[in-house]
């Protein structure tokens, strides 16, 4: 039996489409506390899906999403939680059409106005963590969460391997290539190491020391998190969310060098930790000499509480009509 209350009721809360390695690791660290329940993808039944519906149509896949419903055990008193990158593949529409209790979908990435016209009714409330995002298409904010729980980093949070700052970005290009190779020259100006991993196709032009074409896993980008000990950050044009690096950095210590200005606004701004730079203006190499060579000021946990998964789980059990409580009894809600 599940300890989530809903009322007199007992509540479970289900992750569905979160596939990735960091997203896993989440859904795990909750479930050493929380009675959660993450939704694999069922092999068998998208592939009686794939064959039946050429055949008989929709009607198969509405009946396969009720049928999966049936076997996971949902209630009118769960609650679903869904993201964007994956609520639209497979079985995953029609599991969410079955669902019975409140239904929620996360948004981290950037989205259009007709994706919004097409989930906004199958869910009771769309989340992002992106403010201008929306304020311009009408979701609801949610804070950005780190994958892992406070007990974890204390586990694996040491000090970088060398004296001299080293500075690691890992992630695809995105249009930002050549913000990164920019900042790469200049970094090294100021005796800094790097480890840049601009992630592009094989038939990517002019590829540098700096790109790479294979995907680095999230267990491999930690572990080089842990050793850098200044985190890069460039948004895409139109973001202005908070990226993860922007919570490793306030997790594990370490500097962080951003284009987003809305870090400024921040609970995580401290001009020791973090450095803003505008690609309009020219670089100044003295100032970011000076701000590499400065202390990290460490962030208070409970601004890291705030950003923690815990948090997101209780705000969203909250906002919907739910109490969490952990299982050794305590309750989580405030």
């Amino acid at each position: 039996m599940c300890v989530f209350c809903f009322g007199w009721a007992f509540v479970k809360v289900f992750f569905l489409g979160w596939k990735a390695q960091y997203e896993k690791l989440f859904i795990a660290h909750l479930a050493e506390n929380y009675e959660v329940t993450h939704l694999a993808q069922s092999k068998l039944l998208n592939r009686i899906d794939r064959v039946a519906r050429r055949i008989l149509g929709r009607r198969v896949s509405v009946f396969l999403g009720r049928i999966y419903g049936w076997s996971a055990g949902f209630s009118a008193n769960d609650l679903l939680v869904c993201n964007e990158g994956e609520v639209h593949r497979k079985l995953n529409p029609y599991i969410v059409e079955s669902f019975p209790g409140a239904k929620v979908l996360l948004v981290r990435d950037l989205v259009t106005a007709s994706f919004l016209e097409t989930w906004a009714s199958v869910f009771d409330r769309i989340y992002s963590f992106d403010q201008n995002q929306c304020e311009k298409l009408g979701m609801t904010y949610l804070s950005q969460f780190f994958p892992m729980g406070r007990s974890h980093v204390s586990a694996v949070v040491g000090s970088p391997n060398s004296l001299k700052a080293r500075a690691l970005f890992i992630g695809r290009e995105k249009g930002r290539g050549e913000t990164l190779l920019r900042l790469a020259d200049v970094l090294t100006q100021c005796g800094c190491d790097l480890d840049f991993r601009i992630l592009v196709d094989e038939g990517f032009p002019d590829k540098t020391k700096h790109h790479i074409t294979r995907l680095v896993d999230y267990h491999e980008s930690l572990e080089a998190s842990l050793k850098a000990s200044v985190l890069v950050e460039i948004n895409q044009a139109g973001q202005s969310g908070f990226t993860l690096r922007t919570l490793e950095a306030a997790y594990f210590g370490k500097k962080l060098i951003t284009n987003n200005k809305a870090v400024y606004e921040s609970v995580f701004y401290d001009p020791s930790n973090v450095y803003v730079f505008d690609e309009s203006q020219p670089w100044d190499l003295e100032e970011i000499k000076g701000f590499l060579s400065r202390q990290v000021k460490p962030v208070s946990p409970s601004i890291i509480y705030e950003y923690s998964p815990e948090h997101m789980l209780e705000t969203l059990m909250l906002l919907h009509g739910g109490k969490a409580t952990c299982h050794d009894g305590s309750n989580r809600v405030r």
